[in-house]
C-alpha cells in the first residue's frame, strides 16, 4: 500500500485555483472555509444579490468535504429514536424535514447547474450484527416510517458479513463530493461571490460596527457578518465550543474488486465503524470503505493498522485488487448528535457550522441554507433544532462530562509520561524525547532530516502524540494537528509549533 495519503475524490479531480487577497478588504460578509458549508452559503448569498468574500487556509475543498465518503443521507446512524426520546416527535420531525431539504437542495443544483459530480440515486442501509443492535434497527424502522420517511427492514444474506437485519431508506444518493463543491464554488463566483485561497484567518477583533479578522501575511479583511464555516469554531464566543465539540479521527480507501457487491450506501451500528459504499469512475466500479473511528491522538501506536484493516474488510466483501487511495478525516462530535448551526450569540454578526459528526455533506448544506437565511432575512426555519442554547437532557450528560474530563486526563497523563531515546528511531519515524531537559517530539525524514518540536499543544498545552500513518502529531485532548514540521493542519489552536532543533541525524548530540 502506498505511502501517500490523499482523498480518491481530491485524487481523481482538477480543482479550480483561486488567488490570495490584497492586503486590505472590506466586505458585508466574510466566509471562512471553502468545504460544503461555507460554498453553499456564498452560493445561496450570491443568487440572492449579496456578494460574500470566502477565505480558505489552503486549497478550495481541502478538509473534511473532500475526505468523506460521499454519501448525501437523512440516515445519520440510530438518530430519530434518540431525538423522539429526548426531544418528542415535531422536534424529530423537524430534524427529518432538514435533512430532506438539504438532500433535495443537492438534486437541484445538480441538475439547474448540470453538475458532472456522478450523483446517483440509491438507499442508504444501516445494519445490525447482534440481537441487541437488531431490536435498535427494528425501533428506528418504526420511528422512520412514523416520520414519513421511505424506509424498510430487510436483510442482503451474507452482505455485509454477519449482518442480522437491517434499516433501508430509499431515495438517497452518494455523489464525488470535490466535484460537486468545485462546480458550485464556480457558480458562485459567477454570481458575485469572491473566493480567496492560502488565506489563514488567525485573529479576530471586534469593532463598534464591524469585525477585522487577521490573517497570514499581513492581509486584513473588515466585515459586518462572519460565517465560521470551518468545521471548530475559529472563534469562541461564550460558548466554551472545547467543552462541546470532540474531535474524531476515521480512514478511507478506494479499492478496485475481484468481484461484485450489491448497491447501497452502508454502514454498521456498533464498532469498529465500517462505512460502504459503491463510486463509478470512468465506467468502473470502486469500492469505497470508511471506517476504523477513533478520538483523535488516541487511536492505535501504528496507525498504519487502521488502513490495513480497512483493506482486510474490502477483501473479505468483494475481494479487494487494488488499493486506489487511501485518506483520513477528521469530523467533531457533539454530546446530543446534533450540530450547531447558527448565530454564535443573541443578536451576534457572526455565525457558527460545526459538530456535524461523519454527516457533514447534508449537514454542511442545511447549515449554508440556514446562515445565508439568517443573514438574509434575520431569522430562518429549523433554527430552534441546531441552536447552540439548546437544551441538556440526561442521557447526554453524562457524554459532556467526559469529553470534559477525557482531555483533563490526557493532559495530566501527558505530563507524567517519560520520554523514549532516539537512538534506534527509523526514517519515517517520530516520538516523543527528552530534549535539553524538556520533553519533545522528533520526526527523522526519510533524507535524514530530523526535526525537533516542543510537543505542548499550543491551544491547552496537551501534549501530542506521533500520528506514524499521516505523519503528525495529534492532540488527544481537542483534536488540533501539526505537521512534522509543526504547521498547524487543522483543529482549535491557533499557532503552529516552536521548532527546536532542524538538521541531519548525525549531528544530533542526542541518541
Amino acid at each position: 500500500m502506498s505511502g501517500e495519503t490523499i482523498s480518491f475524490w481530491n485524487k481523481t479531480v482538477k480543482k479550480t485555483q483561486y488567488p490570495q487577497p490584497p492586503k486590505d478588504l472590506e466586505t458585508d460578509i466574510l466566509i471562512i472555509g471553502s468545504g460544503i458549508t461555507g460554498i453553499t452559503c456564498a452560493y445561496c448569498l450570491a443568487l440572492n444579490g449579496a456578494r460574500p468574500i470566502v477565505i480558505e487556509a489552503g486549497g478550495l475543498c481541502d478538509g473534511t468535504t473532500g475526505n468523506t465518503t460521499g454519501k448525501v443521507t437523512i440516515q445519520h446512524d440510530i438518530i430519530y429514536s434518540n431525538l423522539l426520546k429526548k426531544h418528542g416527535r415535531d422536534f424529530a420531525q423537524g430534524y427529518a424535514d432538514s435533512q430532506t431539504e438539504a438532500l433535495n437542495f443537492v438534486r437541484r443544483q445538480v441538475k439547474e447547474l448540470s453538475i458532472d459530480c456522478q450523483l446517483a440515486d440509491t438507499t442508504s442501509y444501516i445494519y445490525a450484527q447482534t440481537r441487541e443492535e437488531k431490536d435498535q434497527v427494528k425501533a428506528e424502522y418504526e420511528i422512520a416510517r412514523d416520520l414519513g420517511i421511505d424506509a424498510e427492514f430487510t436483510e442482503i444474506p451474507g452482505f455485509p458479513p454477519g449482518n442480522m437485519g437491517m434499516l433501508g431508506f430509499r431515495d438517497q444518493a452518494a455523489f464525488h463530493p470535490v466535484r460537486y463543491v468545485n462546480a458550485l464554488a464556480a457558480a458562485a463566483a459567477e454570481n458575485g461571490a469572491i473566493i480567496y485561497c492560502d488565506t489563514k484567518a488567525v485573529k479576530l477583533q471586534k469593532e463598534d460596527d464591524a469585525i477585522r479578522i487577521f490573517c497570514e501575511k499581513d492581509i486584513e479583511i473588515r466585515t459586518k457578518h462572519l460565517v465560521m464555516a470551518t468545521q471548530y469554531p475559529f472563534y469562541d464566543g461564550p460558548n466554551l465550543f472545547f467543552t462541546r465539540l470532540y474531535a474524531k479521527r476515521s480512514y478511507g480507501i478506494a479499492v478496485s474488486t475481484a468481484n461484485d457487491w450489491p448497491e447501497g450506501n452502508f454502514i454498521n451500528v456498533g464498532e469498529p465503524s465500517r462505512s460502504i459504499r459503491t463510486h463509478v469512475e470512468n465506467g468502473k466500479k470502486v469500492l469505497i470503505v470508511v471506517g476504523e473511528g477513533h478520538p483523535t491522538g488516541r487511536g492505535a501506536q501504528d496507525t498504519q493498522l487502521h488502513y490495513e484493516a480497512l483493506v482486510q474488510f474490502a477483501d473479505q466483501i468483494a475481494g479487494a485488487k487494488e488499493v486506489l487511495a487511501k485518506w483520513s478525516a477528521q469530523d467533531y462530535d457533539t454530546p446530543d448528535q446534533l450540530p450547531y448551526i447558527g448565530r454564535i450569540s443573541d443578536n451576534s454578526n457572526i455565525y457558527v457550522a460545526s459538530g456535524f459528526g461523519k454527516w457533514g455533506l447534508t449537514n454542511g448544506t442545511l447549515a449554508g441554507n440556514m446562515i445565508s437565511e439568517l443573514i438574509l432575512n434575520g431569522n430562518c426555519r429549523y433554527e430552534e433544532i441546531y441552536s447552540r442554547k439548546r437544551k441538556d437532557y440526561s442521557s447526554s450528560i453524562g457524554k459532556t462530562i467526559s469529553a470534559v474530563l477525557t482531555p483533563v486526563g490526557e493532559l495530566i497523563k501527558s505530563k507524567l509520561e517519560f520520554p523514549e531515546s532516539c537512538s534506534d528511531l527509523k526514517q519515517g519515524e517520530g516520538r516523543s524525547i527528552n530534549f535539553e531537559g524538556q520533553k519533545a517530539g522528533i520526526y527523522r525524514d526519510f533524507d535524514d532530516t530530523v526535526t525537533i518540536l516542543d510537543i505542548s499543544c499550543t491551544h491547552m498545552s496537551t501534549e501530542l502524540n506521533f500520528n506514524s500513518a499521516e505523519k503528525s502529531w495529534d492532540c488527544p485532548a481537542h483534536g488540533g494537528r501539526y505537521s512534522v514540521e509543526g504547521k498547524l493542519l487543522e483543529g482549535p489552536p491557533k499557532d503552529s509549533l516552536k521548532v527546536l532543533f532542524q538538521g541531519k541525524f548525525s549531528e544530533l548530540a542526542i541518541k
